[in-house]
């Protein structure tokens, strides 16, 4: 149908007035200021914002409005550290010249108020800087990324052999002890009592098959761990002791545990004068070494492997590194793994995607509920909180002391879930990983940034997240890009009862939808899944088929925020906009989106845990705004699996037969007819192709 220019306008108007009536708008942080935040570029007019955006070179100010009730006011300025950049004056304006990238990130306005009665008020507000200097242009990662990495050997160049053997006991049938069962293997050993399982073996040569056969793999697997990927051996090897398998319940005398209790472990045992890291392990898993043990049972490589895990965990043990990140104790130890398992798949000439390298059903926690921290254990808990690096928060009893779950199915895995250990390796290198257990005393992000600095560490973590956003990160990629489709769209609630809170079902997906929060066209996520500190929200959108370029403009509510865009090809190729704190990402788009979908990431970079604050951060959502701006044409539909970017994959919600068809005359076209708000301001100009207004898509022929 064809508008006049004015009937267009109020046409306009009118699904302004309808969208902003069905918006759920929430309050924006600068809402709540008793002053009103002012920002300019160079001797631009001023902007009544808390963020400003300019290119390198320019020079920018800071300032504020008076507040209506003090009496006097003084302000002071300072950095996100806390440093101090400008004593108490008298003007509000901190101006920035020459600005360059380091100057962008979070300042903090300090109000000092004297009130009527002579009290004196102080109150802080943050203001968003970001400096661009390559505008425009695609970010290269490989070009930002601190590459850094550890081999044991460097320390243990001419680590030997070990000669010396353990000494355990078992107990006899008169009561008394003799040394126990035991066979030695080059660097292992394995020891068990006489009361040991009869599924083992019931004979002396099946019993001592099956321990030659376990300790022959650990022989073998460590090897690889120790010569081809620079790990080291345990504590037991370092001081020239082969290293211990332990099976509890067989009866040997440091424990007295059934002969039918099942399971294993890494735990520590006493022998010759001190304790020591080993694997503790029951007849089940050591049964399944048996030469029949594949045609008795169908689990016997899970076993196995789940043995050599044990192992791994015996190895970390004694490291220096990663006291207070239990987390890490387990993503690191699949991770080792799943390298190992890889590293031989290439040996072999196969597929770097091949079965015996590919993503645990666990693997899918953070890709698919990104908005969790990196450093979290049992992830999403069922009040909205996360669980702390150490656990903190998850563990509950009740009076008899029995167990509460307080965490989600699925999710409450997600430690043992190794995709930050897997990226970081793909972008800062293997050693990366060894690194971590030797320098990282104690956290390992807060330890990764003690090294690398505040500003390399908050990008490690953006770049972690934008390429898990499009699963960017060379091998495992596919695999755990499958690991995620298998789960993505089911409904968890609580894993199982009794549990803490009934927090009702979440259908997982890696995306979130913000809707729009005002009349300028803002969209804010939830408040349920907005990111926790060290998570981040992937926002597929859609964008013009007749458009080169996108903008979609960010705007964080809170600290320490960034955001940036990137999409993959149909072809796989993965391209990425120019990361900002603050301000418009643009990237240009001829190289065309797979299924005309690109992905905006917000990721909030805190990366220290406050152990003394640290409730208060584990409940913490951090809030963003996002505008749609030239080129983008809507939010995509959240359950769509977006990042398969071979498949041809169609959007339900888009429903392009609602698309306001305006044919214009050329005339009508050449005059850029404008879109206003209710306020009568311009805020937008209507192109050729699929626009956005106020919410609604709108084409222009």
């Amino acid at each position: 149908m064809k508008m006049k220019k004015n009937v267009f306008i109020g046409c306009l108007l009118l699904l302004s007035i309808a969208v902003f009536a069905q918006t759920k708008g929430r309050k924006d942080y600068v809402d709540s200021w008793v002053v009103k935040p002012q920002v300019r570029v160079n001797e631009q007019a001023w902007s009544q914002k808390n963020y400003i955006q300019a290119d390198a070179g320019s020079s920018i100010t800071l300032s504020a409005t008076e507040p209506e009730t003090a009496v006097s006011v003084k302000y002071a300025w300072q950095n996100e550290k806390g440093k101090s950049l400008r004593s108490y004056m008298k003007t509000a304006d901190f101006t920035l010249t020459d600005i360059t990238r380091e100057d962008g990130g979070m300042y903090t306005l300090k109000v000092r108020m004297t009130q009527e009665d002579g009290s004196i008020v102080v109150k802080n507000y943050n203001y968003f800087v970001d400096v661009q200097e390559h505008r425009g242009e695609f970010y290269d990662w490989e070009a930002h990324t601190v590459r850094f990495g550890y081999d044991f050997r460097t320390e243990y160049p001419e680590l030997p052999e070990p000669q010396k053997v353990h000494t355990f006991y078992k107990r006899t049938a008169n009561g008394g002890t003799a040394p126990a069962n035991m066979y030695v293997g080059k660097w292992w050993s394995a020891f068990w009592g006489d009361n040991l399982n009869p599924e083992v073996g019931k004979d002396s040569a099946t019993i001592y098959g099956a321990a030659k056969r376990m300790v022959d793999y650990f022989d073998q697997e460590f090897a690889y761990l120790r010569n081809k990927m620079g790990w080291p051996p345990d504590l037991s090897a370092r001081k020239g002791y082969k290293s211990i398998i332990y099976i509890f319940g067989s009866g040997l005398t440091n424990d007295n545990t059934p002969q039918s209790e099942q399971g294993g472990y890494q735990s520590s045992t006493r022998a010759d004068g001190q304790n020591w890291a080993c694997v503790w392990a029951s007849w089940y898993p050591f049964s399944r070494f048996r030469l029949d043990a594949d045609k008795k049972w169908n689990d016997g490589a899970y076993q196995r492997d789940a043995m050599i895990h044990e192992g791994i965990h015996a190895t970390f043990a004694d490291m220096p590194g990663v006291k207070g990140s239990s987390w890490f104790h387990e993503a690191g130890n699949t991770w080792a793994q799943s390298k190992m398992a890889q590293l031989k798949a290439e040996e072999a000439g196969n597929s770097v995607e091949s079965d015996n390298a590919r993503a645990g059903w666990l693997d899918c926690g953070p890709f698919l509920a990104p908005f969790m921290p990196i450093e979290c254990y049992s992830g999403w808990l069922q009040d909205g909180t996360f669980g702390g690096p150490q656990a903190q928060g998850v563990n509950r009893y009740t009076s008899d002391g029995k167990q509460i779950c307080t965490w989600r199915n699925i999710l409450g895995g997600t430690q043992y879930g190794n995709s930050f250990p897997t990226i970081l390796s793909a972008f800062c290198g293997n050693g990366s990983v060894p690194w971590i257990w030797r320098y990282c005393s104690n956290r390992v992000l807060e330890g990764i940034g003690d090294s690398i600095g505040e500003e390399a560490m908050r990008k490690v973590i953006l770049q972690y997240r934008s390429r898990m956003a499009i699963y960017d990160f060379g091998y495992g990629s596919k695999s755990y890009r499958n690991s995620a489709s298998d789960s993505f769209g089911q409904s968890i609630g609580p894993e199982w009862e009794p549990y803490y809170i009934n927090c009702g079902k979440w259908r997982m997906t890696p995306y979130a939808h913000p809707v729009q929060n005002d009349m300028n066209g803002w969209l804010a996520p939830d408040t349920l899944t907005n990111p926790g500190w060290s998570g981040a929200n992937f926002i597929p959108i859609h964008v013009n088929p007749a458009s080169d370029k996108v903008v979609v403009e960010f705007r964080p509510e809170d600290t320490h925020m960034e955001a940036q865009l990137c999409y993959r090809t149909k072809s796989g190729k993965a391209y990425y906009s120019q990361p900002v704190y603050c301000g418009k990402m643009e990237m240009n788009i001829t190289d065309r989106p797979a299924n005309g979908v690109i992905i905006c990431v917000v990721a909030n970079t805190d990366y220290i845990y406050d152990d003394k604050n640290g409730e208060a951060q584990r409940s913490h959502h951090w809030d963003y705004r996002i505008r749609l701006n030239e080129g983008c044409i809507a939010v995509a539909d959240n359950y769509q699996k977006w990042f398969f970017y071979e498949r041809n994959i169609t959007d339900p919600t888009l429903d392009l037969s609602a698309i306001e068809e305006i044919t214009s005359s050329t005339s009508l076209y050449q005059k850029k007819v404008g879109m206003f708000n209710l306020q009568g301001q311009r805020i937008g100009t209507l192109r050729k192709g699929l626009n956005i207004v106020d919410g609604k898509k709108v084409l222009v022929k």
